[in-house]
C-alpha cells in the first residue's frame, strides 16, 4: 500500500499533518484513560521524543492488545467446543442441556459446517438439502461461501491428525478453530489499518482492539474480512489510491453487503468538490471486482447464487431489531410475513434507509465545512442497523471502526460497546425459553432500547459536530482537516501549506527585528 497516489490522481501535497510529535495523549483528553496511564507511570511530559521506542512501538502495542482480547474471544466460544467419544471411537459435539445459550458461547460456524456440506468434498454453491418443498442452498455471499469452503477443506484435508490425538476434539470444533485463526490474522491486521487511520490519535485505536465486542463476535460469525476490506478501503483512499480502494470495496461486498455503503460517503465529497474521477474510479473498480467473484457463481449456480437474495427478501425481523422489539410489547403482528416474504415490512424498512441515506447526503452537502469521510460512514451504518429488519447481533462489528473513527469519546464509546455486547448474553437466555427459565422478552427489549438510545446518542453528537457546534478531536489533532479526505482533502493542504508560506514570508519581510552587523 504504497503512499504515492494512482496516475491521474491529483499531487499529494509534501508535509503531512500526521507525525509522532503531533500525537494526541489520551491521558490529556480521556477522563477514563487518565486513572489507568496515571497507573503505568503517568503521562508523557512535554519534553519527551515521541515515536523513537525501538520495541514497544504503538503499533506493536496494539497488536498484543488485539491478541489479548482475541483470545478472550475464542475462550468465550470454548464450551461449545467439548466434544465426547462415541462407541466407535469417533468424536461428536457435545451441544446438551442447550450448552450453547446456557453458555453464551453459540456462533453460526460449529453448526454449519456440516448443515452447509462443508464436510463433503465438492464446491460450497454445489450442495444443496430440502426444508419441505424448498430446495435449500448456501445463503452467503460468494466470497463468504469460497471462505468456507476453504476452511472446510483445510478441516478435512488435516482432521485425520486431529483425530489421531488422545483428544476429544469433534471436526466441526476442529473447523471453528481453524476459522478463529484466519478470522484472529484477519482482525490483527485491521487493527494495523486502523492505526494508520486514526493518524494522530493512533491510541484510539485500543477502543477497537480491546473493544468488548471482539470479546463477544470475533467468531460469531464472518463478519471480520468485511470489516477488513473496509478498513483496507479507507487507507488506499486516503493514501491517493481509489482504484485499488474500488476494489476493496467490491471484494468486501462478495462478504456481506454493507461495505457498499462507503460509497455513499465519498459520493458527498465528490459533490461537494466536483471531482469525479476518484469517486468514478472507485466505484468501476468495486463493481469490476465484485462482477469478477460472483459471476462466474451466477452462470454455475444460478439457484445457489440467488438463495442469499431469496432468503433475505423471504425472512421476517430478526429477534434484536426495532421491529421485534414492537412485537414483542404489543403483540402487534402486522409486519409478520405469514406464508409469504413480509412485503410491508421490507417496502417500509427500504423506505426508512433510503430517506435516512437521503438526508445524511443532503446534510453532508450542507454543512459548512466538509464532514469527515467517517462521519458519513458511521451515520450511514448506524441508519441501516437501526432501521434493518435484520440486525444480527455480530453486526455490531460494522459499526465499531466507523465510530471510533467518528466520534473518538473513550467513556461514550466503551459504554455503547459494553451495552451492545450485553444484548448477547441477554438473548442467548432469552432463546433458552421462558419454560426453561429463560430471560423474559422485556429484559430483551430493555437492552436493545438501551443499546439503541447509546447509537442515537452518538449520531445525534456526530452530526452537532459536522455542524461545529460540538469539539472535533479528529480534526484538532490534524490542523482542522480530515486524515481520511485523501485526493478531495488535498486541494485544503496545499491551501494551508500556501497560507503558513505567505504568513512566513510577510513575517521576515516585515515583521523580522533589523539585523545587527557585529564588527567582531
Amino acid at each position: 500500500m504504497s503512499g504515492a497516489p494512482e496516475k491521474g490522481a491529483p499531487r499529494r501535497p509534501h508535509g503531512p499533518t500526521e507525525h509522532p510529535a503531533r500525537r494526541s495523549s489520551p491521558a490529556m483528553e480521556e477522563p477514563l484513560a487518565r486513572g489507568f496511564i496515571t497507573f503505568l507511570g503517568g503521562r508523557i511530559g512535554r519534553h519527551a521524543d515521541v515515536g523513537v521506542a525501538r520495541w514497544w512501538t504503538p503499533v506493536r502495542v496494539l497488536t498484543l492488545t488485539s491478541l489479548v482480547f482475541l483470545a478472550f474471544g475464542f475462550l468465550s466460544k470454548a464450551n461449545c467446543l467439548q466434544g465426547t467419544r462415541g462407541e466407535g471411537g469417533g468424536v461428536d459435539l457435545d451441544w446438551s442441556g442447550n450448552r450453547q445459550y446456557v453458555s453464551a458461547c453459540y456462533n453460526d460456524v460449529i453448526p454449519l459446517y456440516h448443515g452447509r456440506g462443508l464436510d463433503q468434498p465438492g464446491f460450497p454453491y454445489a450442495y444443496s438439502w430440502q426444508e419441505g418443498d424448498l430446495t435449500r442452498y448456501m445463503e452467503y455471499p460468494v466470497l463468504a461461501g469460497l471462505f468456507q469452503g476453504l476452511t472446510g477443506w483445510l478441516t478435512r484435508l488435516t482432521y485425520p491428525v486431529i483425530e489421531a490425538l488422545p483428544f476429544t476434539i469433534a471436526e466441526a470444533a476442529w473447523y471453528f478453530c481453524l476459522t478463529a485463526f484466519l478470522l484472529a490474522g484477519l482482525w490483527v491486521i485491521t487493527v494495523r489499518i486502523v492505526a494508520d487511520l486514526a493518524g494522530n490519535r493512533i491510541w484510539d485505536t485500543v477502543l477497537v482492539a480491546a473493544s468488548p465486542l471482539v470479546v463477544v463476535h470475533a467468531f460469531t460469525n464472518w463478519d471480520i474480512p468485511s470489516v477488513t476490506a473496509v478498513a483496507a478501503a479507507l487507507l488506499l483512499m486516503k493514501k491517493g489510491r481509489p482504484g485499488w480502494a474500488g476494489v476493496a470495496v467490491g471484494l468486501g461486498t462478495a462478504f456481506k453487503l454493507w461495505p457498499l455503503f462507503i460509497l455513499g460517503a465519498y459520493l458527498v465529497l465528490a459533490v461537494r468538490s466536483l471531482q469525479w474521477r476518484p469517486m468514478t474510479r472507485m466505484t468501476i473498480t468495486a463493481a469490476a471486482s465484485w462482477a469478477v467473484v460472483n459471476v462466474p457463481v451466477l452462470l454455475a449456480y444460478p439457484a445457489a447464487w440467488k438463495e442469499f437474495l431469496r432468503l433475505n427478501s423471504e425472512r421476517g425481523w430478526e429477534w434484536t431489531t426495532v421491529w421485534a422489539v414492537v412485537a414483542r410489547a404489543t403483540g402487534w403482528t402486522g409486519f409478520d410475513s405469514g406464508a409469504g416474504a413480509p412485503t410491508i415490512l421490507n417496502a417500509v424498512t427500504f423506505l426508512l434507509f433510503a430517506g435516512a441515506c437521503l438526508a445524511i447526503f443532503v446534510l453532508g452537502l450542507r454543512v459548512r465545512r466538509r464532514p469527515r469521510v467517517a462521519e458519513l460512514v458511521f451515520l450511514i451504518v448506524a441508519a441501516f442497523l437501526l432501521v434493518n429488519k435484520v440486525w444480527s447481533p455480530q453486526y455490531s462489528l460494522w459499526l465499531l471502526i466507523p465510530a471510533v473513527l467518528a466520534l473518538p469519546r473513550w467513556r461514550l464509546l466503551l459504554s455503547w460497546m459494553t451495552a451492545e455486547a450485553l444484548v448477547w448474553p441477554v438473548l442467548m437466555w432469552h432463546m433458552h425459553g421462558v419454560e426453561n427459565n429463560g430471560a423474559p422478552g422485556e429484559l430483551l427489549n430493555l437492552v436493545i432500547v438501551i443499546r439503541g438510545a447509546f447509537i442515537i446518542v452518538m449520531m445525534v453528537l456526530v452530526i452537532r459536530q459536522m455542524l461545529g457546534r460540538g469539539h472535533d478531536k479528529v480534526a484538532a489533532a490534524h490542523e482542522g482537516l480530515d486524515p481520511l479526505a485523501g485526493a478531495f482533502g488535498w486541494a485544503d493542504r496545499l491551501s494551508r501549506r500556501s497560507a503558513a508560506g505567505r504568513d512566513g514570508a510577510s513575517h521576515a519581510a516585515g515583521d523580522a527585528p533589523e539585523k545587527k552587523v557585529s564588527s567582531c
